[in-house]
Formats: C-alpha cells, sequence, structure tokens
C-alpha cells in the first residue's frame, strides 16, 4: 500500500489527541516491556526496561546512552514514553529485528548543523527518535508507524526517504521527499 501525504494529513486529523493518549497509557501498562534498538555506530541493546509500572534504572541508562548524540558523544533525557512507543512499534513485528536509530537526542549544536532540522525539535529534549529497520522500506515502515499511532498514540510522524520520524509531542504529520 503507497503512503500519500494527503492520506496521513487526513488521517492525523480524525483522532483526537486525548483519545491518543488514553490508548498509549493502557498500552504502555503492560506486565513487562522489552525494546530491541541499535544506533547507527552499531551499538545494540535487547533489553526488558521496565516490569508493570516500574521502570529499570540500569536499563533506561544503558537506553539513554544509546540514543545518545553521537556527534557530541553527550546523553540527553529520554523520556519513558518514548522508549514505551519504541517497544510497542516493535512488538507488531515480534522482535524479530531490532529498531534502528538514526538520530534519538541531539544538541544544539549538532542539530544546527543538521540541514533541514527544526530548530525547535523534539530532538533537542529526547522525545524523538529517527527510525529505520532493516530490510523494510520507508513507506512500509512509515504505514506500520501510522497504524500504530491511530491506535496507541505516536504523535508526531515524519515520513522522509530513508527514514521515519516519531515523537511523543503535538500531533502531527509530515513528509519530506527527495527531490
Amino acid at each position: 500500500m503507497t503512503t500519500t501525504r494527503r492520506s496521513l494529513l487526513c488521517a492525523a486529523a480524525a483522532v483526537p489527541l486525548g483519545v491518543l493518549w488514553a490508548r498509549a497509557a493502557r498500552a504502555a501498562a503492560a506486565p513487562e516491556r522489552f525494546v530491541w534498538l541499535r544506533n547507527g555506530a552499531g551499538e545494540e541493546a535487547a533489553i526488558a526496561y521496565r516490569a508493570g509500572e516500574e521502570y529499570d534504572a540500569q536499563a533506561l541508562a544503558k537506553l539513554r546512552h544509546l540514543l545518545r548524540d553521537m556527534h557530541a558523544g553527550a546523553e540527553g533525557p529520554l523520556p519513558p514514553l518514548l522508549v514505551d512507543m519504541l517497544s510497542v512499534l516493535q512488538e507488531q513485528w515480534g522482535y524479530t529485528r531490532p529498531l534502528i536509530v538514526r538520530s534519538g537526542f541531539r544538541t544544539q549544536r549538532t542539530n544546527a548543523s543538521l540541514e533541514g532540522a527544526a530548530p525547535a525539535s523534539l530532538h533537542l529534549v529526547g522525545q524523538a527518535a529517527d527510525l529505520t529497520v532493516p530490510g523494510m522500506a520507508a513507506n512500509d515502515l512509515a504505514m506500520g508507524v501510522w497504524t500504530l499511532s491511530r491506535r496507541m498514540g505516536f504523535l508526531g510522524i515524519g515520513v522522509y526517504p530513508r527514514f521515519v520520524h516519531l515523537d511523543i509531542g503535538p500531533q502531527r504529520v509530515w513528509t519530506r521527499w527527495a527531490r
């Protein structure tokens, strides 16, 4: 199925924000949560980061390090809700392959050096991740993210030629295709 900008924008407008947050909270309340992530440097973590309502501080510290600004070597904040969303997204494919995080937290300096990066990007506060999945086209990943968004509460979705951006900020959808 081909994802069009129009179909994403129309679908985004149809789901109230409160409904998304409630669905995300229910999904995140599962007894134990796992996530399998790999960053651009090839560092990887397949980890149980939460049991019930209790987050494992050591697991979150490992994930914070994994999602650090690779250019500056700086770790930033990592809201547990973002990790919950990544886990729920991955769960739909059965944990058969890692989510590749191309960009997690960014410092102001790194963000300013990236062409097209928003000056107030949610990457600056650790609330965003740019993802790929091995063997999956960006359009297919975008459809998976969008489907889950409607069900669970991903709020910001950006579709790019080689990755998908998701964040836990205000609800919006955009596309940026190569010219």
